[in-house]
């Protein structure tokens, strides 16, 4: 028999990570010569007779850009808030009545996703510093994606709705719906 007194006193809240590359300019050369080697194996394969084609030292370059990536990247834990915290924050952030998004959200997003991100990044610990030079989105340290992918990961963990898995079978035998994500896109 199940004790559910053991059970609820044990619930934790939904966690995720996030990501952060500093180095998105090393991405970007990684992302150049994968394209490079990609066109250097076709002219390989499409004509045996070529010589030096060059596959070998652009994948030791991508490998060695991969580990200058990986060194440059910071994983952050992120964990869901309590329903209290998720409505103080909400709270503080009311919606701008003359913002559509707002309106929509219910939150004021140029206040609220910032924060949100923070109360909602457990670790790594960070100074007061740098948080505010990370959340500052005119200072080029997060590219928009990456932005949008961090505060929509902190939205999921509070407001998507639980799904609880049944069987990995059924997983691969019923359709996707093409999006697990419940946060709401403001337009642009």
């Amino acid at each position: 028999m199940t004790d559910v007194d053991a059970l609820l006193t044990g619930a934790r809240l939904p966690e995720d990570t996030m990501k952060v590359c500093t180095r998105l300019d090393l991405v970007a050369q990684w992302t150049q010569l994968g394209r490079e080697l990609a066109e250097a194996k076709a002219r390989s394969a499409a004509d045996p007779r070529v010589a030096g084609d060059g596959t070998t030292a652009l994948a030791q370059r991508m490998e060695e850009l991969r580990d200058q990536v990986e060194a440059a990247t910071v994983e952050f834990q992120l964990r869901g808030l309590t329903p209290k915290r998720w409505n103080e924050l909400v709270e503080e952030h009311p919606a701008r009545t003359d913002d559509e998004d707002d309106l929509r959200m219910g939150v004021n997003r140029a206040t609220f996703l910032p924060a949100l991100v923070r109360r909602s990044t457990v670790s790594p610990a960070l100074a007061e510093a740098t948080w505010e030079q990370l959340l500052d989105l005119d200072s080029g340290r997060l590219a928009v994606q990456q932005w949008r992918t961090w505060w929509r990961k902190c939205w999921n963990l509070n407001v998507r709705e639980v799904d609880l898995p049944f069987s990995v079978a059924g997983l691969l035998t019923s359709p996707t719906s093409g999006s697990d994500s419940g946060s709401p896109e403001p337009s642009a």
